[in-house]
């Protein structure tokens, strides 16, 4: 089993349309409107929102051998 590594940690609001992305650990952002929120860095991906299907995830992986 591959396991994948984090190499984009970022999201779209769809009530804003701001694109935020968190680069390294415990880098908390949040978009203008404050729908949405985002941390984690490259370590882990952590997604705050206040409403449903109100964001696009962007984070991309890489495969990790």
């Amino acid at each position: 089993m591959k396991n994948k590594k984090l190499t984009r940690n970022a999201l779209q609001c769809l009530v804003c349309n701001d694109i935020i992305e968190s680069t390294h650990v415990h880098d908390f952002k949040t978009c203008s409107c404050g729908n949405l929120s985002v941390d984690g860095g490259l370590e882990y991906c952590k997604i705050s929102y206040k409403e449903n299907n109100s964001w696009i995830n962007l984070t991309e992986y890489e495969e990790d051998n």
